[in-house]
């Protein structure tokens, strides 16, 4: 995994100028002009800053609702997932990509990280069983999706006229492609 430590923390004041520079065109969405026009699709995706699905999507900012973690994981999204259902959203994306993290770093090498570098690494005790499951170890991008694609589809808490679709971007090319029903074998 490359290291990231000589990418500088930006400054406070500068997100504040950055932020400053955004206000003066801001245009406020609040009570019915937003919360009756909540979208009713939402990208489940990586937290990786690569990936950014309304630029590569060519999406508007109320397009879709975009749902964020390590690898896009929605095993561990559920609560968002249920409250996204209760704002309209009725089409899950779940959309993976070609050069994740969870290919290159397993949970045991996340939980000897934290062990060497916490304040105090007894903690991640609490947590060791969640961490440990993290990473693809040597899963196809495929059967990434799949997997999370099933997940979704078998779960007694998805609403029954939510569609769940899986989708793979190409780190190399940028290109997206939709995993077709056939290829998910859907089966639920």
């Amino acid at each position: 995994m490359p290291s990231y430590q000589n990418t500088p923390a930006i400054p406070s004041q500068e997100l504040l100028d950055r932020n400053a520079k955004y206000a003066e065109n801001h245009k406020p969405k609040l009570g019915d002009d937003h919360w009756g026009h909540i979208p009713h699709n939402a990208v489940i995706t990586c937290m990786d800053s690569r990936i950014n699905p309304h630029e590569q999507l060519g999406l508007g900012v109320n397009d879709t609702a975009i749902i964020r973690n390590g690898g896009g994981a929605v095993a561990e999204l559920v609560t968002t997932i249920l409250a996204a259902q209760e704002f309209g959203v009725r089409h899950f994306m779940v959309l993976k990509h070609t050069d994740c993290g969870g290919f290159h770093l397993q949970g045991s090498e996340i939980i000897e990280h934290f062990k060497t570098r916490a304040k105090d690494p007894k903690a991640i005790d609490e947590v060791i069983a969640r961490v440990k499951e993290f990473g693809f170890g040597s899963a196809t991008i495929e059967e990434v999706v799949l997997s999370d694609v099933e997940f979704l589809r078998k779960s007694p808490l998805i609403f029954e006229e939510t569609e769940i679709s899986g989708w793979v971007l190409d780190d190399t090319t940028g290109k997206v492609c939709e995993w077709l029903e056939e290829q998910l074998e859907k089966e639920y």
